[in-house]
């Protein structure tokens, strides 16, 4: 009965890991995420399939039995190498999607799993890391077997280490929850289903809980498509404008709202191609990361080259403590800075306005984009008057 639940559980788990890589599959391979993604969901299903079948075969009489032992065992450990390399490569690019792998990490990450690999081969004459006892036909680990483990298990940890470093650097704010995905993902679940594994070696739970972990990976992608702006990676105005709904809905708000938008943006796209307006884009998006990352704060792309970023405290007889001029200086500084050194036939810079407001429900929280919009409006015309003279 055991095994039947074992044989029943692992079969529903390779239903999900088909499912993923299917629908990841008819999405498109272009990005080289989800051309990693794709091996991903493929290696661990295959993984989790191979040990079905050594334990449909493991302990069986007969020679072929024997053979097919030796064969799935040594595909499944070269296989269960391969897909935490390939985990550890899916991690350094989830979470740096804006920068390429050099080949030459690549290579470097490659070289333990070639290592491995050839342990694993060696091991069908050797025993090294196992081997099949031929009278009993039973599966047992061999006295180099902390190789594999090592490798395998060094992918994992390399990667939830990168990743809770690259998590605690960047430091998500509210009301960006996916972080907490992240986290999960990258970090707890390797790390707990592994712990496990390493107690326990003849328990693999790890690529279950893998192959759970690129489903939740999958929803969070999924759902950021709903509430991140694709080309900045910011806040949807969709997000903005549900965030703005549930801290107005009838309940006390104090709150200040910067609006912003890129000056002569036109005239960028115009002139240099919509390309460069792109990367126009994205470095805004950079230089208010940076500016408002200590901020408790939503930061959002409004439309076109406009941004929003909305400060808010829950205390109706306490007004937001901000020194929004400082914050309107630090923004104009940190383009003339990077004006200064990027190298640009054009310069970059925004026009920023603000309001304050204490309210309640959704006309208070209208009244303070009104107010802002206002505010940007004289902003801009200061600043489209300075450049014509």
């Amino acid at each position: 009965m055991e095994f039947f639940y074992f044989v029943e559980a692992n079969a529903l788990i390779i239903m999900l890991g088909c499912w993923l890589a299917f629908m990841i599959k008819k999405e498109g391979t272009l990005r080289a995420s989800n051309q990693i993604f794709f091996r991903m969901a493929i290696c661990t299903t295959v993984v989790l399939a191979l040990e079905a079948a050594c334990s449909l075969v493991n302990g069986r009489p007969g020679n072929s039995f024997y053979i097919a032992n030796i064969i799935l065992n040594a595909v499944r450990l070269i296989l269960a190498a391969y897909a935490s390399q390939t985990w550890l490569l899916y991690t350094l690019h989830f979470l740096r999607p804006k920068q390429s792998l050099p080949k030459k990490i690549q290579r470097l990450i490659f070289i333990p799993f070639l290592l491995v690999s050839a342990f694993v081969i060696a091991s069908i004459f050797t025993g090294w890391v196992f081997y099949i006892n031929r009278y009993t036909n039973l599966y047992t680990r061999g006295k180099f077997a902390f190789i594999h483990m090592i490798a395998t298990f060094g992918y994992f940890g390399n990667a939830a280490n990168y990743a809770l470093i690259k998590m605690l650097r960047s430091r998500c704010r509210c009301p960006d929850k996916m972080c907490f995905t992240n986290f999960l993902v990258f970090v707890v679940i390797p790390v707990a289903s592994g712990t496990v594994n390493l107690i326990n070696p003849y328990l693999n739970i790890i690529w279950i809980f893998l192959l759970i972990s690129l489903f939740l990976l999958f929803t969070r992608v999924q759902f950021a498509q709903i509430v991140l702006d694709g080309l900045t990676g910011l806040n949807n105005r969709n997000s903005f404008d549900n965030y703005l709904y549930s801290i107005s809905s009838g309940k006390a708000f104090s709150a200040c709202l910067f609006m912003m938008d890129i000056d002569f943006f036109k005239d960028i796209n115009d002139s240099y191609g919509h390309p460069e307006g792109d990367q126009a884009l994205e470095q805004t998006a950079k230089i208010l990361t940076q500016i408002f990352n200590n901020e408790n704060c939503m930061i959002a792309r409004y439309g076109g080259d406009e941004f929003a970023v909305l400060m808010v405290s829950g205390d109706q007889l306490t007004s937001v403590h901000v020194n929004a001029e400082a914050l309107r200086l630090a923004l104009y500084k940190a383009f003339a800075e990077y004006n200064s050194s990027s190298g640009k036939p054009y310069e970059l810079t925004v026009s920023v306005g603000y309001a304050f407001m204490i309210g309640r429900d959704e006309v208070d929280a209208q009244q303070l984009i009104k107010a802002s919009d206002s505010d940007l409006y004289r902003e801009k015309q200061r600043v489209h008057s300075s450049k014509c003279l």
